[in-house]
């Protein structure tokens, strides 16, 4: 019998990936209109993409775009709620799609025979969502009962404080849903918060699957081109310049008490950066030393050397605005000092300590390797393209992204650890017991940070 491998399997170097054929036509109201051809299965997906989302509900109405992605599965105003879902049947079509921060999208996958009709009903969906009264009421109760269980989890409480803790006001710092803006959307805010996203001036139509992606961009532009914007027309998405982190100094740190928790959640955030800044591609890799995967810095420590945690990792979100670099362990009560010490010690040692050549070397293969991976399908690809044009990258970026993350040098790696990874710049929440907190406030005061009790209800009164 063959006994267990006592060494890891040597890996191969990543397959070269090329981007497919692509066709793109910028139309005069604003309209971004974008075909890829992957012809590996007969199936096609057609998204409309807006680049605005709950970034633009009114604060008493936060939720109001969870209610309005979901009501626009009820059908259109020419297909009732009944009709519209015989026609995804009888058809076997996915509705997908969501509302969030910076956009909305409504995308339907199916198989490239039906494509015209793939066309016909986002169009539909999109423009011209049905949003009747008895549907608003129905999913506006099944949010409200979704909020309660989501505020109810220490996870979550964690990470809506920790939102908070680095964006404040900012709409990236704002929760999903609060009980108060849910309670009082209607279907009126929900039609103008629907105008209001819906602008072509701000506008992607997407298709991806087996099609010929001229004939595709053609019959999409004659079709689109009449539509009239709302702003003047621009191409593609004006954010927010590339700047630092919104979050510099915290110097504190949020203790939310969760009187029934077995567990505890330590949370550590620091700002980052929007996804289209120049040190993106560096800080991506050097997340991924720190603790992008199970060979990262962090699981090694926290569950491989101090058995804290059955797992630990670093995520790097960065959207059009800012980003950020988020920890979150979860705990036995009496380890929450310790969990605290060690993710402080290991952020010291990733902004000033040494970093080796295997250990960046491992960290962009994985990135790379899971590239083909990332865009393979035609949800892949057309998530790729969506975030291209949300973020206001060149439209064939995904091309060369394997090569510039394989230009990063030890040099470069140093530089963005240095400057994004500092333990004085990050914000604290911990979430559990009394007796949990008591712990991590003994641990806090020993770092020099105070420990401020918030509570759930404080997070509501502060964003209604």
């Amino acid at each position: 019998m063959k006994g267990f491998p006592s060494r890891a399997p040597v890996g191969l170097e990543p397959k070269a990936w090329v981007w497919p054929p692509m066709a793109i036509a910028d139309l005069p109201n604003g309209f971004r209109v974008v075909a890829i051809s992957a012809g590996a299965l007969p199936l096609a997906q057609v998204r409309w993409v807006f680049g605005a989302g709950r970034s633009l509900e009114p604060m008493n109405l936060l939720g109001s775009g969870l209610v309005l992605q979901r009501v626009m599965r009820h059908g259109t105003t020419t297909l009732g709620p009944a009709q519209f879902s015989d026609k995804l049947g009888h058809l076997g079509l996915r509705m997908g799609g969501g509302v969030s921060i910076d956009s909305a999208i409504v995308s339907m996958s199916g198989m490239s025979e039906h494509l015209p009709v793939l066309l016909e009903l986002t169009a539909d969906v999109a423009l011209r969502p049905g949003l009747s009264d008895i549907s608003v009421a129905a999913e506006r109760h099944k949010a409200m009962a979704v909020h309660r269980h989501e505020w109810a989890k220490i996870e979550a409480m964690a990470a809506l404080w920790m939102a908070y803790a680095i964006y404040g006001k900012h709409p990236y710092g704002r929760p999903r849903t609060t009980l108060a803006g849910l309670e009082h959307t209607q279907t009126a805010d929900l039609k103008r918060l629907h105008s209001s996203i819906v602008d072509p001036g701000q506008g992607l139509v997407l298709a991806v699957g087996q099609l010929d992606v001229d004939d595709t961009v053609f019959r999409l532009s004659e079709r689109l081109a009449t539509i009239p914007t709302l702003s003047p027309a621009a191409t593609g998405i004006v954010g927010s310049k590339p700047s630092d982190p919104l979050i510099e100094v915290s110097g504190s740190a949020i203790l939310i008490e969760a009187p029934t928790a077995e567990a505890c959640v330590v949370s550590v955030g620091l700002g980052a950066v929007p996804r289209s800044h120049p040190d993106y591609i560096a800080l991506k890799v050097a997340n991924q030393v720190f603790g992008g995967s199970a060979s990262a810095r962090l699981f090694r420590v926290i569950r491989d050397e101090r058995s804290l945690s059955y797992g630990a990792y670093a995520l790097l979100d960065c959207g059009r605005d800012a980003g950020e670099i988020t920890v979150s362990v979860t705990v036995a009560p009496e380890k929450a000092g310790e969990a605290l010490k060690v993710v402080f010690e290991l952020l010291y040692d990733m902004a000033n300590g040494e970093h080796s050549q295997a250990e960046l070397r491992h960290a962009v293969d994985q990135i790379s390797g899971a590239l083909p991976h990332t865009a393979s399908g035609i949800g892949g690809l057309s998530a790729l393209a969506t975030s291209a044009w949300l973020n206001g990258l060149d439209a064939d970026v995904w091309a060369g992204e394997a090569d510039r993350y394989a230009a990063v040098d030890l040099k470069r790696l140093k530089l963005v650890a240095a400057r994004y990874f500092q333990p004085a710049k990050a914000a604290v929440v911990v979430v559990g017991s009394a007796a949990a907190l008591r712990v991590a406030e003994s641990q806090l005061s020993i770092m020099g940070l105070d420990g401020e009790r918030k509570s759930m209800g404080a997070l509501e009164a502060l964003c209604s």
